[in-house]
């Protein structure tokens, strides 16, 4: 439990700095190339509606949420994004409420149908880690819920910020599944370090339900899949060169996360953590990189 004399003792400023590192931004802009890819499938120049929408999602909702998330959490142990995350005071229940009603002007300045995805998402998440719900504790729904709320929501997002729903091709909600896929594919990885404090609290994660040898399985699986739909979907839109430079990427991803399986160590914690999060920059900051020069080149 928190030291509330001693949280209470501390000023403004750090109370303050506290609330803002739980909304793990840096996170948060991990999460980003899916709804850049969307909005890429959709045919969007970056403007002012592009650049509201990305602050509302991945700022104020997905920052709040994070916070929202981790109010009811209260983990002592590494988290995504924060190895030692501070403590949980009672104001980061409305601090993260507030950022996520100030996403709600933003969207709606995007747009109808950016406003009701941003909604939709806020109540997956809501779902997710609120203890009426508590779909985080439910193996099979959390993982529904990421798959919906930062797979193919977000790529939905993008592509609302773009322009219209109605205009995706069948290649391009292919590129939307295989991309969402990775996400949902790689989700339980980062659950494998906090199985024993989710277990404590109650929660039978993915990683906590299959163990984790089928947790790797799980994601091999489907990050192959959705590897092989991705390349197979960049083949006809950007030619060989690209498909097999996306290849030779996720096949390097892959081979590492299938080398760590058979080296893992569940007692490992930090290190585990440490091997997550380098394997979660390594796959977003290689997508964000090529997205970046798709959309801004």
């Amino acid at each position: 439990m928190p030291n509330r004399p001693a949280i209470h003792r501390l000023s403004r400023a750090r109370q303050l700095r506290s609330l803002l590192v739980h909304l793990r931004l840096h996170f948060q802009i991990l999460l980003s190339p899916i709804f850049l890819w969307g909005f890429y499938l959709a045919g969007g120049t970056p403007d002012v509606r592009f650049w509201t929408a990305f602050l509302s999602l991945h700022v104020f909702l997905y920052g709040g949420a994070t916070a929202f998330n981790s109010f009811y959490d209260r983990d002592e142990g590494p988290v995504g994004g924060l190895a030692t995350p501070p403590p949980v005071t009672p104001e980061l229940l409305p601090f993260s409420l507030i950022m996520q009603a100030t996403g709600v002007l933003l969207a709606a300045a995007v747009g109808v149908a950016f406003l009701a995805l941003y909604l939709a998402t806020f109540m997956l998440f809501a779902a997710y880690s609120h203890p009426s719900t508590r779909l985080k504790g439910r193996p099979v729904a959390g993982l529904v819920a990421v798959a919906l709320g930062q797979g193919l929501i977000a790529g939905l997002c993008g592509v609302a910020a773009a322009g219209s729903l109605a205009a995706l091709s069948t290649l391009d909600w292919l590129g939307l599944l295989g991309a969402a896929g990775m996400t949902t594919g790689f989700y339980p990885i980062t659950q494998l370090y906090q199985v024993r404090e989710d277990l404590a609290r109650g929660d039978v994660t993915f990683a906590a339900w299959r163990g984790a040898r089928g947790t790797f399985r799980f994601a091999l699986g489907l990050m192959g899949l959705s590897a092989l739909l991705l390349s197979a979907v960049f083949l006809v839109m950007f030619g060989p060169g690209l498909a097999a430079l996306l290849a030779t990427f996720c096949a390097g991803l892959l081979g590492t996360l299938w080398r760590w399986s058979h080296r893992y160590d569940p007692e490992a914690i930090l290190a585990n953590y440490r091997q997550v999060m380098r394997l979660h920059r390594v796959m977003s900051l290689g997508f964000l990189a090529m997205l970046l020069v798709l959309i801004f080149a």
